[in-house]
């Protein structure tokens, strides 16, 4: 076992693989003192979410090691914090409250897509035109603005070095109490950096803003918790930036991996085209976009073969029981989410790009905790709906106009998030020319 923990830090989807793999669902053990369960379980996900409620686990052990980072924002805030935080902005990300965005995705991605057919070009680096489209978006519905300035071409390198560090910082923290974190001095210190640099970004932009316009941060200014009282500056800030920095890096990685997925396999390709061709001449409004079934489910398999959280961790506030088994107070619990996606009992293909998974009534076979790629239990993502609906904006927008090809291939590698190894280049055809 201490070999695969290991591995947990050089390679933690092949290691969490094969724990499971070795050691069933169910894996409790020790290392460096601390106590650790790994389950690949979806039902034991629904124990660990029902009693999380109930307030027998939480996620305090992490909170300092992502203080410097997310402060108080929802991805690391507890008690009363997180429940008046998590009220106060989940009205913002309803489906009726998203749809206020949709034109500036929708222009967005119409304008990038019009840039790339004036310029002629036929190989595209996919990565970096998906990080530029998505910026431009989150920019503007956050803040109101548009894209001004070169330090904002450099954001995205600091989030690369931030997601870069914050996996093995918090991995460490999980595995041994922080024991570890003396083997990545310098990727720490690069992360520091990083993070001064996009805070101290995010701190400028609140501070130009009058709150009147319907962008994110009038909506936090404005907003109300049950007492009436407002968010503060602090609280502000602290959300911006975890909303920015999430809102970035889990959107572009998973569009990265859908289009390299559709890049090289053909008949999924042509299959979405066509449906979206069936809506070519209507506006690509949410309602219109309901209608794109199968594009949607190999946007779900993309999710599932490349999550962007390869596991979930909570901490046993007390001793609990999961699956008939007894785990005992002060546990760190890591739900295996990559392993669970990747499992034959619940997949046809498990290693596959194999969009069936999703339709046909196959979801309704499954457990509902079989595939999470938004989290799940009180602590589920707040921006799932507008994550969905800029996704398939962009995806419905390119596809329109172009024929992808993929002729490499790309080995993923994780940070905080489940990303290519390197930049994706595909080929691209105007899609008229190519049916």
């Amino acid at each position: 076992m201490l070999i695969y923990l290991a591995r947990l830090i050089t390679n933690p989807t092949g290691a969490l693989t094969a724990i499971h793999k070795k050691y069933g669902d169910f894996v409790q053990t020790c290392f460096f003192n601390k106590k650790l369960l790994f389950t690949s379980n979806p039902e034991h996900y629904e124990e660990i979410f029902n009693q999380e409620a109930r307030g027998l686990l939480n996620r305090d052990s992490l909170y300092e090691a992502k203080k410097p980072m997310f402060g108080d924002g929802l991805f690391n805030s507890k008690g009363a914090t997180w429940t008046n935080q998590r009220r106060l902005m989940q009205p913002m990300f309803t489906r009726q409250a998203i749809a206020e965005w949709h034109g500036i995705m929708l222009k967005e991605a119409c304008n990038a897509t019009r840039r790339l057919k004036n310029d002629g070009v036929t190989k595209v680096n996919i990565s970096e035109e998906l990080k530029t489209l998505i910026q431009s978006i989150l920019i503007q519905v956050m803040f109101g603005q548009a894209k001004t300035s070169h330090n904002e071409e450099l954001l995205m390198a600091a989030i690369d070095t931030i997601v870069k560090g914050l996996f093995p910082h918090l991995l460490t923290e999980t595995l041994g109490k922080g024991k570890l974190k003396r083997l990545f001095v310098l990727q720490n210190r690069r992360m520091e950096k990083a993070i001064n640099q996009f805070v101290a970004y995010v701190d400028s932009k609140i501070d130009g803003i009058e709150p009147t316009g319907h962008d994110l941060i009038s909506l936090m200014m404005n907003g109300r918790d049950r007492s009436g009282s407002q968010m503060s500056r602090e609280l502000l800030r602290d959300e911006a930036v975890t909303l920015f920095l999430a809102g970035q890096d889990t959107t572009v990685n998973t569009l990265i991996w859908f289009f390299y997925l559709i890049g090289k396999h053909e008949a999924v390709h042509k299959r979405i085209t066509s449906e979206i061709q069936g809506i070519k001449d209507d506006l690509l409004t949410p309602e219109t976009m309901e209608r794109l079934i199968y594009t949607k489910a190999a946007l779900y398999e993309t999710l599932r073969l490349y999550p962007q959280a390869i596991a979930l961790s909570r901490d046993t506030a007390t001793t609990i029981t999961v699956g008939g088994k007894t785990v005992s107070q002060g546990t760190s619990v890591i739900m295996s989410l990559y392993a669970t996606n990747r499992d034959a009992r619940w997949w046809e293909r498990p290693n596959e790009f194999y969009p069936e998974h999703f339709l046909n009534g196959a979801v309704t076979q499954r457990h509902k905790y079989t595939f999470l790629p938004f989290g799940g239990g009180v602590h589920n993502c707040v921006g799932r709906h507008f994550a969905e609906l800029e996704m398939m904006v962009i995806i419905a927008t390119v596809l329109r106009e172009f024929t992808i090809l993929v002729n490499e291939d790309i080995k993923p590698t994780v940070s905080i998030t489940y990303k290519p190894e390197r930049d994706v280049i595909v080929s691209i055809t105007q899609t008229t020319q190519a049916l």
